[in-house]
């Protein structure tokens, strides 16, 4: 007598009949979780290259500013280098100061320590973009991202943006929020290849 054989899995049947080896779909199975854990480790698999063409001495007081910000370190070093060139003793023709551009009344809201101080201002440009976040929301809809109102607002005022209730029909706003955009979404994106066209930023105390 034949010795007896116990049924097969259903799966294996199923795979039988469908003609694929049960192990080849194992094999299968294992490598699509293994791309999605890599896609969900991207940014740790690749470094936090956003930052690479970023002063080097600023990228720890970036990564701790867009965490009170709630926006990416890219997006903070794309703002400073369009409001001061990374010029730590940069001052603007209305009285703004420092890396971040604070005036003196703004700084006495939002600024801790040395207003020319690179870290200083920097972990005050955290702070008040995230000021800036919470009080612009309301205004938040389809045609009026979060983004551009934050900038705006950080660039004309948010009392000017709530007026207009949008981003204010000024050429100077509306050219700074592309611009920060711009850098963001190239320059200091995060990738795995940072492209060769950039030149390092270098901070000038």
């Amino acid at each position: 007598m034949a010795p007896e054989t116990q049924p097969a899995p259903p799966l294996k049947r199923a795979l039988a009949l469908l003609g694929v080896h049960w192990q080849v779909l194992s094999s299968a199975l294992l490598l699509g979780a293994g791309v999605w854990g890599l896609a969900e480790t991207y940014p740790d698999y690749c470094g936090q290259t956003e930052l690479t063409y970023a002063p080097t001495e600023l990228r720890d007081d970036l990564e701790a500013a867009a965490q009170v910000a709630g926006f990416s370190p890219g997006l903070l070093a794309a703002q400073l280098e369009t409001e001061s060139a990374w010029k730590a003793q940069a001052q603007s023709s209305a009285g703004a100061l420092g890396l971040a551009q604070f005036t003196l009344d703004t700084w006495d809201i939002w600024g801790k320590g040395n207003i020319l101080s690179p870290e200083d201002s920097i972990a005050a440009q955290g702070r008040y973009l995230a000021y800036l976040s919470e009080r612009l929301a309301p205004l938040v809809d389809d045609q009026r991202p979060l983004l551009d109102l934050v900038l705006a607002g950080y660039n004309a005022g948010p009392g000017a943006v709530e007026i207009h209730e949008g981003v204010p029909p000024y050429f100077e706003t509306q050219n700074y929020v592309a611009r920060i955009k711009e850098l963001a979404g190239d320059k200091y994106s995060l990738t795995c290849h940072p492209s060769q066209d950039f030149r390092q930023a270098v901070l000038v105390r």
